[in-house]
């Protein structure tokens, strides 16, 4: 990131070759997907406070400088995390407790699922997920916001770089379509003799990957935050709030889910 952003402050170009292929691999555990987005918010914010002086002595345009310190660091990076904690885990359970106190419904729905179709608009298919997507976003933002307060303030986690480790594994119906694949137009006898040693690999790490499965973690921050959202809900639906209960109920049952280790793979 940090080649990135000085090599577009001296004004080269980029070529993306579309056509070349690389073997990526999502993280499996809500613990390893919680450490990928610590640096991935931790981070920018450290190049941010090192490289600003730099983008604004630099030769490219004021709408390049623009674009680069509100929308590529400072949107992305620390407004959004800052909105999504402070608003949906702070401040709108709080307002069930204090009397007379309530949020317009623009902030709590519109804004949110407008920012949402935003992101997802490069990518239609993915529509349908856009109510899970929020939910699971807002319960990110406790991981994102931290991590952003530590990269910002040069804070302890911030010296933390923990890679998501790779298990280099492949699905159960990956095997079966390279099993496939391999077999096509042999009989049942050179099926045996023909398998790759590749494809028994893969399947021996699966089975090795399975029987390597551990308890769920408990995660604190995320476990009070899904009891403080239920009890507001609580509150909400006994003060007659109708989109608070269902918004704070189903956020309060997100942060449960995530808090419980209920979601990913428990792998070792």
């Amino acid at each position: 990131m940090d080649i990135a952003v000085r090599a577009h402050l001296i004004s080269w170009k980029f070529v993306y070759l579309n056509d070349v292929k690389v073997l990526c691999e999502l993280p499996e555990s809500y613990e390893a997907y919680k450490k990928q987005q610590h640096r991935w918010h931790s981070g920018p914010m450290q190049l941010f406070r090192l490289c600003l002086p730099a983008i604004l002595k630099s030769k490219i345009s004021k709408w390049k400088k623009a674009n680069l310190i509100f929308l590529f660091f400072l949107l992305r990076k620390l407004i959004l995390p800052f909105y999504s904690f402070t608003l949906f885990c702070v401040i709108l359970p709080l307002t069930m407790f204090i009397p007379k106190a309530e949020l317009p419904i623009w902030v709590i729905c519109y804004v949110p699922v407008t920012m949402s179709i935003l992101n997802i608009l490069p990518a239609p298919k993915s529509f349908p997920f856009l109510m899970p997507y929020l939910l699971f976003e807002n319960t990110m933002s406790v991981t994102k916001f931290n991590a952003m307060v530590s990269g910002q303030f040069q804070l302890g986690s911030a010296y933390e770089w923990v890679v998501t480790k790779k298990t280099g594994r492949s699905s159960e119906s990956d095997l079966l379509a390279f099993a496939e694949w391999e077999s096509k137009g042999l009989n049942e006898d050179k099926i045996q003799r023909r398998l790759s040693d590749s494809g028994l690999e893969m399947l021996g790490k699966l089975k090795e990957q399975e029987a390597k499965k551990k308890k769920n973690r408990i995660y604190r921050k995320e476990l009070a935050l899904a009891f403080l959202l239920l009890i507001a809900a609580t509150r909400s639906l006994l003060s007659a709030h109708g989109i608070h209960f269902y918004f704070l109920l189903f956020q309060g049952l997100s942060f449960l889910v995530v808090g419980l280790d209920l979601i990913g793979e428990q792998v070792e």
